[in-house]
């Protein structure tokens, strides 16, 4: 215990008196609960019985003293009366700076996540990727921190180690257990989420608000949980009551890999107001063409994996059959570019975005579009939607 933490010891059991006197005066049974709690340290809480006659009245007594210059101390004792008044409770608070956080961010999922909460400021690591969609968002990377450029099948633990982090944040669903277990070995606070992992919205919500209560700011968790509910709240209120079209995600084309409406994809389709038409018990199945062609999907979407629209849409139309798919003869054949593809496809605050992507496409009319693009453009995505992180 160092010399602060014995003045503010001293300042605890001084307002205890204060308050065991004041219970004195009134001469009535009460407990008084006095709490010490400090952001950054632990919580005492510690219970005193004394006795007092209360006053046919109701007051309130609060005193403030200073420690030193970082310190500051507030007691409020509450008189309360009817027949017989007790002193319900007195409630000491000692605040002191919390310490500088420095946070290793190992994924899009955490990155989301961190500067969602705005904190931002306080990331010394973070992947490329995540600096890839944050720069949609005109958000300041600092300048010192180290980027990541490569993150699978794990990030450097030695350049993690090397920034210095006080925390790092792990995506157990990207990364999963085995990763975990060599970073646990490095001896550095690890805030664990599922990330990757989630399948609805209220799982990243918790994700967000698991990792605002571990670094401090729980009020933060709250804000953003509140602001994506916004969103989607105005996404599901345009397409309500409209008719849910088929759709086939597609994230590569040879062989068809799609995933099924087990995963956040297929949730997203849904909350877009459509039907993930993969029904198959396995997440991420193998489609045969001919199984793309039993499915018939209204809609095709698909991330852009030959890294160019072009490009993507020709390797599409090569899988055999596909131009007797209803999405193919009715021209409802779209191609994700990379800010949509990102918003999609990584579970985080952000993929409130990619719900509403998809709703446009699905929906065009509620969204006040005559049309949508074949190839989604980031450039379309921003003028189109203008999002932004919460403010």
């Amino acid at each position: 215990m160092d010399w602060r933490s014995t003045v503010l010891t001293v300042l605890v059991v001084v307002l205890v008196v204060a308050v065991g006197y004041l219970a004195y005066r009134v001469n009535q049974p009460v407990q008084v609960r006095v709490t010490v709690t400090s952001p950054v340290t632990t919580t005492v809480t510690t219970y005193i019985t004394t006795t007092a006659t209360a006053p046919a009245s109701t007051s309130t007594v609060t005193t403030t003293a200073s420690v030193v210059s970082t310190v500051t101390a507030t007691t409020t004792a509450t008189v309360t009366s009817t027949s017989v008044s007790t002193v319900t409770s007195v409630t000491t608070t000692i605040t002191t700076p919390p310490r500088q956080v420095r946070i290793a961010s190992l994924d899009p999922a955490c990155s989301q996540i961190i500067f969602t909460l705005g904190l931002g400021d306080e990331v010394v690591l973070l992947d490329t990727y995540s600096r890839q969609i944050l720069t949609y968002f005109n958000v300041t990377i600092p300048p010192n921190a180290t980027i990541l450029t490569s993150i699978w099948p794990a990030p450097s633990i030695e350049a993690v180690v090397n920034a210095s982090p006080t925390v790092i944040c792990y995506d157990l669903g990207f990364y999963g257990p085995s990763t975990l277990a060599s970073f646990s070995s490095i001896g550095i606070p690890i805030i664990i989420i599922n990330g990757t992992a989630d399948r609805t919205f209220q799982q990243i919500e918790t994700d967000a608000y698991l990792v605002a209560k571990a670094l401090g700011a729980p009020e933060r968790g709250l804000k953003v949980a509140s602001w994506m509910s916004t969103v989607i709240n105005s996404v599901t209120s345009k397409v309500s009551g409209l008719s849910k079209p088929t759709v086939l995600f597609m994230d590569w084309s040879n062989p068809i890999y799609a995933p099924s409406n087990l995963t956040f994809i297929g949730y997203e389709i849904g909350v877009a107001g459509g039907l993930d038409v993969v029904n198959t018990t396995v997440p991420w199945p193998t489609l045969t063409p001919s199984q793309v062609l039993v499915y018939d999907p209204d809609y095709i979407i698909a991330s852009d994996f030959m890294g160019n629209c072009s490009a993507t849409l020709a390797a599409i139309m090569q899988i055999p059959g596909i131009n007797y798919t209803k999405a193919v003869r009715e021209g409802h054949v779209y191609v994700l570019g990379n800010l949509a593809t990102s918003l999609v496809e990584e579970p985080g605050p952000l993929s409130v975005y990619g719900a509403e992507v998809i709703a446009a496409i699905l929906h065009p009319e509620a969204f006040g579009l005559s049309s949508v693009p074949q190839c989604i453009s980031s450039e379309w995505v921003l003028s189109t939607f203008k999002p932004t992180l919460p403010g």
